[in-house]
Formats: C-alpha cells, sequence, structure tokens
C-alpha cells in the first residue's frame, strides 16, 4: 500500500491552555512524518538536494479536525502520495489517537524545485520517485480550495482588522534552508486568528497556502478577520505582496 506510519509522544511545546494539541502541531507532526517517509526511500530534501541541487516545497495545507488529543498522549499519523500531476505531489494523511480515533486528516500540495532558478520541476526530473513512493490504490482526486484574503471592505460578508504589528522574522523562525519555517507562519497567523474566535467553540478546519519565502530580518505585515464564513489571515511582505493565507473554520 505505500503508506508509512509513525507515532508521536505529545509534548508540552505542542499543547494549548487546556492541553489539548493545537492546530499548528497538526501540521509539525504532519510534515516530520512525510519528511522521514521520503528520507527512507532517499528522495528527501537532503537527498536530492545532494543529488541533483533540488528541494522539496509545500504549497497548501488542509486539515479537518475533531476532538483534538490532550496531554500526556500521542499522535499516529500516516501519510501516503495519493496523486501525481505533471507538476504537483498531494500527500494526504490521518492521524489518530491513542484509542485509534482520527482527530485529523487531509491534504498537502508539493512541489519539487531547482535550488538555484527556483523553477518547479516535474516530479519525474527523479524517475525513481514515483515507484518508490506512489501506489494507484491510494489515488484520490484533490479540488481546488479558494483562498479569500480577508481584505478591508464595506458589507456584512467581512469584518476584516488589520493588526497594529509588524513582525520581524527572527533566526529561530528560520528552518534548515535559511527562510522562515512553515511553522512559523502558521503560528503567527493563528496567534492573530485566535483571540477573535468565538467563546466557547473549538478549531474545525485550518487551510494554509504558503506564498513567498521570507528570511531572516524581514518584516511581514498581517490582516486578519472574518469573511464568507471563515476567520482568515494574510501575512504580508514589506511591499504588499502575500506572503502566507490561512483560513480557520470554528464549531461550538
Amino acid at each position: 500500500m505505500k503508506r508509512y506510519r509513525h507515532v508521536y509522544s505529545l509534548t508540552l511545546a505542542d499543547i494549548d491552555p487546556d492541553k489539548r494539541m493545537t492546530a499548528g502541531a497538526v501540521l509539525c507532526y504532519f510534515q516530520d512524518t512525510i519528511a522521514r517517509f521520503l528520507a527512507e526511500n532517499h528522495v528527501g530534501a537532503f537527498d536530492l538536494m545532494e543529488e541533483a541541487g533540488i528541494t522539496w516545497m509545500i504549497s497548501e495545507f488542509h486539515s479537518k479536525l475533531d476532538r483534538l488529543p490532550t496531554w500526556p498522549g500521542i499522535a499516529q499519523v500516516e501519510v501516503f502520495l495519493s496523486e501525481l500531476s505533471s507538476i504537483k505531489v498531494y500527500v494526504d494523511y490521518l492521524m489518530r489517537d491513542s484509542r485509534g480515533n482520527i482527530f485529523a486528516k487531509g491534504s498537502s500540495t508539493w512541489l519539487m524545485v531547482d535550488v538555484r532558478s527556483r523553477r518547479m520541476l516535474p516530479h519525474n526530473s527523479i524517475p525513481r520517485f514515483a515507484g518508490l513512493m506512489y501506489d494507484e490504490q491510494n489515488h484520490l482526486a484533490h479540488g481546488r480550495y479558494t483562498f479569500r484574503s480577508p481584505e478591508p471592505e464595506t458589507g456584512s460578508a467581512c469584518n476584516a482588522v488589520a493588526a497594529d504589528t509588524i513582525h520581524t522574522v527572527s533566526a529561530a523562525e528560520t528552518d534548515f534552508n535559511g527562510h522562515m519555517s512553515n511553522r512559523d507562519y502558521v503560528r503567527l497567523a493563528m496567534s492573530l486568528i485566535q483571540p477573535l474566535a468565538p467563546a466557547g467553540q473549538s478549531i474545525q478546519a485550518l487551510h494554509a497556502k504558503f506564498l513567498k519565502e521570507c528570511h531572516k530580518g524581514e518584516k511581514l505585515q498581517s490582516l486578519c478577520g472574518w469573511k464568507y464564513g471563515q476567520l482568515s489571515a494574510v501575512l504580508l511582505s514589506a511591499d504588499k505582496i502575500p506572503v502566507c493565507q490561512l483560513a480557520t473554520e470554528w464549531k461550538a
């Protein structure tokens, strides 16, 4: 079936004040699991970088959430390649708690990128990749998700507010490739979203789109608010170009 599973123990860094796993931690555990899956098949970022000057880049992440586990607890993560297009590689996942109940599931979109030119490459640029990783039995078709930025406008459809602060990317927020990590994009956006979430409601879905790489010292402006029934945030570079978009859904 070419599925990969890994089990994580929840840490104090991955829980909220109610001792419940955060939505951001779902992204972290997913990314670590797919990285392990790729590395064990010798097609991970470090392998491709050394072999061909190629790396992996995640462009979208989607998650449906239901009763996130509490600490102390575990997250059993299962990942698999679910669809291959000429350029995009789709990876789906399931997460189960200690009782085997699914608390998170969703999909993600990945791209092979030439490190020097930043040009997107077809996944068959590494011929062994699909043969090692993909199983037709796991095939799932993926529709396009539309992100709606909470840009200020009048009317009942939108109640967006610009954040008052400017965030400067720190060295602690950059990962091994020198860019601000996806985890910290989501962490920053969620810190803006959560104060606006309805009291007594919990997050039911998270959608993230990663648009632009940022480096240490760059400044990010944020915009956050309700639009079309979603609580969304967009992070903007100093020249007002969207860097990351996040959309969330909440329910009592």
